[in-house]
């Protein structure tokens, strides 16, 4: 399997039939958790007004949290006992009531988006409200040493409009399964639950949806699991809970009476509570400074752990001497080669610097490799995650699994077809195919390009781990049936697709906006020639 870049997506009436990506509902019956236990305490004082909370799903043992007001437009990176690691700031986001924050899948099925809501309005006096939308960057516990402040590169901002507002919201979540935005007001004696849904999120401007109003009142946050399989609403003393069936809606399931989960009665000014990527617990937090950190374990049954092949931030082998490589550097097992801990590279603070050649002739062309071992056991769904610049082209045990930005049978010398400069530091992820992991001994490597000879900087981290990834979308069988073709497609679940056509390759006209239904969608076409040729518009 070999991903291409959005930019290269073209069907030339043939076509790869992939499966939809949206995340299956595991069955679950009524979950129950412990008491909570303090994991620690929020170490930095720039955090004292806890306003959301988010496990993340692609870096270990990191939550994102933020301020109601203070430091607007910033999210910051903790670790899971509390120990603050970095500041990432929107650009240009000035004031606002931020109120809560989601994952979600977003217009670039390589990214993990997160959702950063600009929601409140305690006074009821705002027109619009607005989320901003990023991909997740990468964050590492050694930055605890020195927590630095970064820009999160493409940001979107998005605005809501209530058909009959305004309202107080300080709940907000992404469903998974359809990428559709939920949003909880904060009401007295019910909550109204709004949702926009994927399309419109990608248009940038959306009048919401009323969905429905529960019995779960002053709702001050809320979170989805990453299967998308349970909910939880929480204000200050009280949390809630629901499990929602496969196939069901968000707005069937939060229809039904919360199921009760414990909330420490101390956090009175609790607004921020956040699911464990596996569904094995949640953490809360509440406004003030130095707030513990706690987390309640699930106790009804042990949830399984994703295995991690390769982990972000461990020690890779090098190869930086500029000296090009035949193919058996792909699968050999042993090296010479030396070896240092991710992030590698260098001109911004990598962990372990990489030799580069001279500033304006810097070396074209740096190998990474990994050694590791799959004991046993079936993986149903591989993930592979790069933090990189600027192309690269990736192996597992000899076999190229991703080629981006980079030109087929590029060698040595050949530079990357397009910057990544700007996403270097941000989880990029791909699906892999399963069956190309062997027992025993495998062998994941990596060769990274640069751009340009006098390019700033090289940043580079992955990770192999049993997870589903966003494919992009694609031509699942293109045919013809006597003067029509036939067209279907596949890809996430609420994705709006454009679809160009031609008759001769040389010439591409704007055809038909689609919508992916449950994953899927076709067309039928009256073909007044014959031939004609689509492809999806990046």
């Amino acid at each position: 399997m070999n991903p291409a870049p959005l930019s290269a997506r073209l069907a030339l009436l043939l076509a790869f039939l992939l499966p939809a990506a949206a995340t299956p509902l595991r069955a679950a019956a009524n979950p129950t958790f412990a008491t909570g236990v303090v994991a620690g305490a929020i170490s930095t004082s720039e955090i004292w007004e806890a306003s959301g909370l988010l496990a993340s799903r692609q870096n270990p043992g990191v939550l994102w949290t933020h301020n109601d007001s203070g430091y607007r437009g910033s999210i910051f990176a903790l670790t899971t006992n509390g120990s603050y690691l970095a500041r990432h700031q929107t650009p240009n986001v000035f004031s606002g009531n931020f109120e809560d924050i989601a994952f979600g899948p977003g217009p670039l099925p390589h990214f993990n988006y997160i959702y950063f809501g600009d929601i409140g309005d305690n006074f009821l006096t705002r027109s619009s409200i607005r989320v901003f939308r990023f991909p997740e960057p990468a964050a590492y516990p050694y930055q605890s040493n020195a927590p630095p402040v970064l820009t999160l590169p493409g940001a979107e901002e998005i605005t809501l409009y209530y058909p009959d507002g305004p309202f107080n919201c300080e709940g907000m979540m992404v469903d998974p399964i359809t990428g559709d935005l939920f949003l909880t007001t904060k009401e007295t004696n019910n909550t109204h639950l709004y949702v926009a849904t994927r399309a419109q999120l990608d248009s940038g401007a959306a009048t919401l949806t009323f969905i429905r109003d529960t019995d779960f009142k002053k709702v001050s946050a809320a979170d989805i699991s990453a299967d998308g399989s349970l909910i939880v609403l929480r204000r200050g003393e009280k949390g809630g809970l629901w499990v929602r069936a496969t196939n069901e809606t968000v707005g069937a399931a939060l229809a039904r009476a919360a199921i009760t989960i414990p909330i420490n009665t101390n956090e009175l000014n609790g607004e921020a509570i956040a699911l464990n990527p596996n569904g094995s617990g949640y953490y809360t937090l509440s406004e003030g400074y130095s707030q513990p950190l706690y987390y309640f374990q699930r106790t009804d049954t042990t949830p399984a752990t994703p295995r991690v092949f390769v982990a972000p931030g461990q020690t890779w082998q090098v190869e930086d001497t500029d000296a090009p490589l035949g193919p058996a550097w792909r699968t050999n097992a042993g090296s010479a080669w030396r070896s240092g801990a991710a992030p590698l590279g260098y001109g911004s603070g990598e962990r372990t610097s990489t030799a580069y050649g001279s500033p304006n002739a810097k070396f074209i062309t740096t190998y990474f490799r990994d050694v590791f071992v799959h004991t046993s056991g079936a993986v149903p769904h591989l993930t592979l995650r790069l933090c990189f610049n600027d192309g690269v082209a990736v192996y597992l045990n000899g076999t190229e699994i991703l080629r981006w930005n980079l030109a087929p049978g590029a060698t040595h010398a050949t530079y990357a077809t397009a910057a990544n400069e700007n996403f270097a530091r941000t989880w990029h992820s791909f699906p892999v195919n399963a069956a190309l992991l062997r027992a025993g001994t495998n062998v994941l490597a990596v060769e990274v390009h640069r751009a340009t000879p006098d390019g700033p900087s090289l940043n580079f981290d992955a990770q192999l781990v049993e997870a589903r990834s966003d494919a992009p979308a694609r031509f699942s069988s293109i045919r013809r049936s006597g003067t029509n073709g036939i067209v279907n497609l596949t890809g996430p679940n609420g994705r709006l697709v454009r679809v160009e056509s031609s008759t001769n390759l040389s010439g591409w006209n704007y055809f038909r906006d689609l919508l992916l239904t449950n994953g899927a969608s076709a067309f039928t076409n009256a073909l007044s020639g014959p031939q004609r040729y689509y492809r999806l518009a990046p």
